[in-house]
């Protein structure tokens, strides 16, 4: 018989560590995204299109090419420049407002203690528990998915959100079991990258977003009639009927080659961006591999009966859970990942097995997902 690999075990340090650690791994993780951000924007924009206009210029002759590079290479780094300041400014500010950003894009209203009040006072117990100087904010969000959520860009001032189905779909120890994992995070300071990470993709999931609005309405240029009105001011027909007038077809030409440039740019500047969003969904990835073991491991302390921690765990990974447009990059904030990849998957399984691991012979008696 073959032998079972067994889950690789978590190594373990003292919580000040973790702690620290976090913090550095937040500073280097907003440092990383915004010079990858300028740098692949700034190859898209400026760099790219110059040496194909540079390639041009070599093969018409007309233009000195050392001069030439020489002054790319110049606007390359000022424009890398600017970029690097208006990204280091568009994160701060995104940094700043990481919680009522996140809370807005999925939906999440506060929660006061007469709303939930059996809710309200378990968080209350595990903040005492686990010795946090204040409360987190409570805040409903409104899906039917079974998850919930904990935010923020420093343990003073956290955020914790649980959806309807959530409420709907476990008992109140359970809940309690919930909230001891997220309150275990914000005390081990998991939440940082989590959070950065969800605010920071805000203008990269923009830019894709916009670039499939825009792809639709350039389609109207290509239907028969031309008669969509953002196709050019001469009309598409231009394009054919006026090849027998060297001046329209010229211009028309013109306008060919115009276009085709602006299409490399676009399409440059929307590799870049799905490029950047894949490398930091998958750093993230890598860093929350095991931190939400953890949480769940340092959880079960702050309960009296930590066994309702494995049935909530198992009915949250076995129900839906997806949020919002269930992108990876959101897996970090959220009790069970949002996004539904068969990986993300098996790595949710791989954790509800280290927990039944956790917990002896009672999880063991549970049987795995």
């Amino acid at each position: 018989m073959g032998s079972v690999k067994q889950p690789r075990a978590i190594t373990s340090q003292p919580l000040w560590v973790r702690v620290d650690q976090n913090r550095i791994k937040l500073g280097i993780f907003v440092a990383l995204f915004v010079i990858g951000s300028a740098l692949l924007l700034a190859i898209a924009f400026v760099y790219v299109p110059g040496g194909l206009i540079g390639l041009a210029l070599s093969v018409a002759e007309t233009a000195d090419m050392a001069a030439y590079w020489a002054g790319l290479l110049k606007v390359f780094l000022t424009a890398l420049a600017l970029l690097l300041a208006a990204g280091a400014l568009a994160s701060a500010v995104q940094l700043a407002n990481a919680e009522e950003w996140i809370r807005n894009r999925f939906g999440g209203s506060d929660l006061g203690p007469a709303d939930e009040a059996a809710l309200a006072g378990a968080l209350g117990d595990m903040t005492i528990a686990a010795g946090l100087a204040s409360v987190p904010r409570l805040m409903l969000l409104d899906s039917d998915s079974v998850n919930a959520c904990a935010i923020g860009i420093s343990r003073t001032q956290p955020m914790i959100g649980v959806t309807r189905g959530l409420l709907a779909a476990l008992d109140a120890d359970q809940q309690r079991a919930v909230l001891a994992t997220l309150v275990a995070r914000i005390r081990g300071g998991d939440i940082l990258i989590g959070t950065a990470m969800a605010a920071l993709m805000g203008p990269l999931k923009a830019v894709r977003e916009s670039r499939h609005a825009a792809g639709g309405a350039a389609l109207g240029c290509a239907d028969a009639g031309c008669s969509n009105p953002g196709c050019m001011d001469d009309g598409c027909g231009c394009l054919f009927d006026g090849l027998g007038d060297s001046d329209a077809a010229g211009g028309c030409l013109g306008a060919i080659g115009l276009a085709v440039f602006a299409a490399i740019v676009v399409a440059l500047t929307y590799a870049a961006v799905v490029s950047a969003g894949w490398i930091v969904t998958a750093w993230g990835r890598a860093i929350h591999r095991t931190g939400h073991e953890k949480a769940d491991a340092e959880g079960m302390l702050l309960l009296k009966d930590p066994s309702p921690m494995l049935s909530a765990l198992r009915i949250a990974i076995t129900s839906s859970n997806e949020i919002a447009d269930g992108d990876a990059s959101y897996d970090g904030i959220f009790y069970v990942s949002t996004s539904g990849k068969p990986a993300v998957d098996r790595a949710e399984r791989r954790r509800f097995d280290r927990l039944r691991e956790v917990l002896g012979t009672e999880g063991l008696a549970a049987g795995p997902v």
